[in-house]
Formats: C-alpha cells, structure tokens, sequence
C-alpha cells in the first residue's frame, strides 16, 4: 500500500512539474498578445488613413469632373455667343448696304482712297 501512494505522489508531483514547465513556457504569452495588439491597433489606424486618403481622391476627383464640365460649358457659351455676334454683325452690315446713302458714302470714300493711292504713286 505504501508503494502505492508513493508512486500516485510520485506521478502527482511529476504531472505538477509537467504542468509548471508548460506553463512557464506560456509565460511570453502575455507579452506575445500585448505585442499582437499594439500591431493589430497600428493596423486599424493605417486602415483608416488608407480609407481617408481614398475618400479625399475620390473628392478630388468628383470635383475635377464638376470643373471640367463647367469649363467645357464655359467654352460651348462663349462659341455660341462669338456665332450669334457674328452672325448680328453681318446682318447689320448686309442691312446697312442696303442703304443708298451709307453705298454713296462708301462709294466716295472709294474714290477717294484710290485718288490718294494714285497721287502717292505719282510722286
């Protein structure tokens, strides 16, 4: 009997000292998940700024495509306003010719430019 509960001490105590190697083997444990943590919260922190930045090119880029189709309208105005100024301008002019005053006018000053070229040349 004695036997008996010295062996049952015996593996007692060396399922024990088992038990305390395995655990202090688990000792860098704490460490290992403090370590773990500080890198998962660095990581939510870059994973954010990542997010930020996107949202601020995309930002960026809606408001480059908003610009550039004011500036593309912009430019479709300004063709349209140079088509109707001209197109104003000839039928002022064609209505003016029509004139028989304004063709005497211009018909004089004609004569008148070609004298002076005559005369220049002459000299």
């Amino acid at each position: 009997m004695k036997g008996i509960l010295n062996a049952a001490r015996d593996d007692h105590t060396s399922a024990v000292k088992s038990r305390i190697e395995n655990v202090k083997q688990m000792g860098g444990v704490v460490d290992v998940t403090k370590q773990l943590f500080e890198v998962s919260k660095e990581t939510a922190t870059l994973e954010a700024q990542a997010f930020e930045l996107e949202q601020r090119t995309a930002l960026a880029h809606e408001a480059k495509a908003v610009l550039d189709s004011w500036v593309r309208y912009e430019g479709q105005v300004k063709q349209r306003e140079q088509v109707e100024l001209a197109q104003s301008v000839m039928a002022k002019v064609t209505k003016e010719l029509e004139n028989p005053r304004i063709l005497q006018q211009i018909l004089q000053q004609s004569v008148a430019d070609v004298e002076k070229i005559v005369l220049s040349k002459a000299q």
